[in-house]
């Protein structure tokens, strides 16, 4: 029997065609409803209030975060940009019994409830990713908004970050940051202290656990999951990468060509070592409460590495021909109350050796789910680009030790300026070009392979309009003069008479949060040289045997019998297996006989009107060298053991950890957990005589330290620079070398020539005879000789 055919008439067609059209709003409109739902409702449904909470939710969460991921990508939010986002501090009351009279944490802590409107965002557009901007990657700590941390970023438990980089391998980015809470200490400033104690957290490792919000984890095609949220656990819950951790690592890949940011995987911190392990041993607290925490060295920078993930380290190369990044990095912290260590414990696990007296169970309970990333103030969209590659010097020598061969045997940081200010902002010096130029130079002579100039100039050009200063030379408020063209320089005019191969200059415009004097009620915290110090370290340290950190008026003279630094380092290398050569420091005297007269406005000492009637002040003479006018030292060498609180130090980056100015304060030793170490385990193991020792001056080398004598101090020379007066004479007038030294005398003003003529310095011949003569030549080679 035949069919009758389907007759469609007009009335079936338009309701195909409603039906149709209404599919099709549904597709169109589905996902933007979704958006809107989770954003009203997503507080409650995703801030359970256990795992198995978490366990049962939907997928939303999935289908929701790769719709917004796609939307921010390509609709709007092009090019990204570095961002802040800073957390109300008025969430941390909810962790304490009374937060207004006391830090009595409440237990189990109370989680966070804080949500993405409750952030504040910062936009840094110097840090924005597009095709035209493409020297990032060169010059990345000019571009990090470090001066304005703690003015206008404001949140205690973001990392105050100086530098990042990723290591040789492209395994971690390296983080150098610095303690925000040490810039300002003591009594009168309490509640200074009190707010910022987020950064002393940040030092001290949590345990966390990864948490699923959908049944299956499904994880993106980057390799991480964007449905991972993480619990507070004991280290024997924790994740094996969660033992010792405190901030969240999420890795985005960026094309600036196509304008996307794809998320690609989460990781979590790690530490160089422990530090609150090495507060233990050293037998100190992490927390100081009110007082200047001034000798804690060791809690003034903060470094600490971000994993990358596995299928990202492939991709070694991270930036495009040195300048794009194609890759950045958000940092979250994991925010929990500062550890008083007297009173709630250490969080160690059973290999570190020291007590386990932190109850995670107790203080954090067992359902402590952390804020999702969108929720948590974090730093969003920095830069993961290469180390700038150096030009190596083919020909350099290393010498046949027992260590692996490098591609530099000895090399110096110094973080420097064209001009600067001395503690307590009481002069502004100037010398900084010629300072240097010569001291690159000298370097260069006594054996250092390579320098790297860590250039503050940037930041002292300014420093009077940013701190509200007066500056000395001027007279006034420097904010209503009008800044001098020079004030606008920088070293490289120096830096670019050297090879480079030999010479690298860093642009390093931080300002120091804190130039007051170490005795000073609210002691100086010079943030951006011990920040410079320690990115040279992590940064160039892998590339050499041994290393210096010291400053342009600073000059290591080998002695004896020795012409380079190499040769004692192969012997030191040989026959002791040291990794540390410590030297006393004292301040050198300049020649009076070297220095001509000389006139400051800015000092009432050096005036015109002032040398009418009075001596006129002294200056060194621009043809002689530093070396030359300050070869006189105060001190005779051997110099007394008392004189090595400010020493300075060679030493080996493999094996010292952490170094500030003049100390080893994280050694290898000091960290080595008691699972490592055969036989008896010492707590308080700070120095081992087996592994550093002070140089010998004599036969050796030696610290002469040709710290800048101002005009002005050189005043009241008449009454200050004869027998029995009153004070140091700050000139040097040079004793016979048979002239016999005796400290306890040496303030009294009494040493004497033959003669009975008035002495106060002893002269180093072989810097006479046999530097300064090598020096001048090697000048004569620099541009501008």
């Amino acid at each position: 029997m035949s069919r009758r055919p389907l007759m469609l008439n007009a009335r079936h067609i338009r309701s195909i065609r409603y039906l149709l059209l209404i599919g099709l709003l549904i597709t169109i409109f589905a996902p933007f409803i979704l958006i809107a739902w989770h954003e009203i409702f997503g507080t409650q449904q995703h801030q359970p209030h256990s795992p198995q909470h978490l366990l049962s939710s939907t997928s939303l969460q999935q289908l929701t975060s790769k719709l917004k991921q796609t939307t921010t990508n390509n609709n709007g939010d092009w090019p990204p940009v570095l961002t802040v986002y800073s957390e109300p501090d008025l969430f941390y009351n909810e962790w304490y019994e009374n937060p207004s009279t006391t830090k009595k944490q409440k237990l189990p802590l109370p989680r966070r409830n804080v949500h993405k409107k409750d952030l504040t965002r910062q936009r840094f557009p110097k840090l924005t990713y597009q095709q035209s901007n493409n020297n990032i990657c060169n010059k990345i700590p000019t571009l990090l908004p470090i001066d304005q941390f703690g003015t206008t970023i404001l949140d205690p438990y973001l990392p105050w970050i100086h530098d990042l980089f990723l290591s040789d391998d492209g395994t971690t980015v390296n983080v150098i940051a610095q303690n925000r809470r040490r810039c300002h200490k003591g009594k009168s400033h309490k509640s200074d202290m009190e707010y910022w104690e987020g950064q002393v957290a940040l030092f001290q490792p949590v345990a966390v656990t990864r948490v699923h919000t959908i049944d299956d984890g499904a994880a993106n095609e980057g390799g991480g999951s964007n449905n991972v949220q993480y619990r507070l656990s004991s280290h024997e819950e924790a994740d094996e990468d969660g033992l010792e951790t405190r901030f969240i690592c999420r890795f985005k890949t960026i094309d600036t060509e196509q304008q996307t940011v794809q998320y690609a995987g989460e990781t979590l911190s790690t530490y160089n070592y422990n530090y609150e392990f090495i507060n233990w041993r050293k037998s100190k607290p992490s927390m100081v409460e009110t007082g200047k925490d001034f000798g804690l060295f060791w809690l003034s920078p903060l470094a600490f590495n971000c994993p990358v993930p596995a299928h990202l380290q492939q991709q070694h190369d991270s930036s495009n021909g040195g300048g794009q990044p194609r890759l950045l990095l958000d940092i979250i912290p994991i925010r929990t109350p500062v550890r008083r260590n007297d009173v709630d414990g250490y969080f160690f696990h059973k290999g570190h050796g020291g007590p386990m007296t932190f109850n995670a169970t107790k203080m954090w309970g067992k359902n402590h789910i952390l804020p999702r990333v969108e929720d948590s103030g974090r730093w969003e969209n920095l830069p993961v680009c290469n180390k700038p590659q150096m030009k190596e010097n083919a020909s350099v020598a290393i010498a046949d030790t027992t260590t692996t061969k490098k591609p530099h045997r000895l090399v110096a940081c110094t973080w420097t300026s064209a001009i600067h200010q001395r503690r307590g902002n009481e002069r502004r010096i100037s010398d900084g070009k010629a300072r240097l130029r010569e001291w690159i130079a000298f370097n260069l002579e006594v054996g250092f392979d390579h320098i790297y100039i860590f250039d503050n100039t940037g930041a002292n050009a300014t420093i009077f309009r940013l701190k509200d200063e007066v500056d000395p030379d001027l007279g006034s408020d420097a904010k209503q003069v009008k800044e001098p063209a020079h004030e606008l320089d920088d070293l490289s005019s120096v830096t670019d008479l050297f090879p480079a191969s030999k010479v690298t200059r860093i642009e390093w415009p931080a300002t120091i949060c804190n130039n007051n004097r170490p005795a000073h009620d609210d002691p100086g915290e010079r943030s951006s040289q011990y920040a410079a110090e320690a990115a040279c370290r992590a940064r160039y340290g892998p590339s050499t045997d041994w290393i210096a950190s010291i400053d342009p008026d600073e000059y290591f003279v080998p002695m004896g019998n020795y012409t380079s630094w190499k040769q004692i380092l192969d012997k030191v290398d040989k026959d002791e297996g040291r990794s540390v050569l410590k030297f006393r420091s004292t301040r050198a005297r300049p020649l009076l006989r070297t220095l001509v007269p000389t006139y400051d406005e800015g000092a009432k000492e050096c005036t015109h009107e002032m040398a009418k009637n009075n001596n006129q002040c002294l200056t060194k003479n621009e043809s002689m060298t530093y070396l030359e006018t300050y070869n006189c030292e105060y001190i005779k060498s051997p110099k007394p053991d008392r004189f090595a609180r400010a020493m300075k130090q060679l030493y080996r980056p493999d094996f010292v950890l952490s170094h500030f100015v003049h100390y080893s304060t994280v050694t290898v030793d000091m960290a080595r957990e008691k699972q490592h170490t055969q036989g008896q385990f010492i707590r308080d193991r700070t120095t081992n005589p087996k592994v550093e020792r002070f140089v010998d001056e004599v036969n050796e080398g030696v610290l002469i330290h040709a710290k800048t004598t101002v005009p002005s101090e050189t005043f009241a020379r008449d009454k200050m620079c004869k027998l029995n007066g009153p004070s140091n004479c700050l000139v040097g007038i040079p004793c016979p070398d048979d002239v016999p030294f005796i400290d306890a005398l040496h303030t009294k003003n009494v040493f004497k020539d033959e003669n009975g003529q008035y002495c106060n310095c002893w002269m180093n011949r072989k810097v006479e005879n046999y530097w300064l003569p090598k020096l001048k030549h090697a000048l004569s080679n620099v541009g501008g000789g």
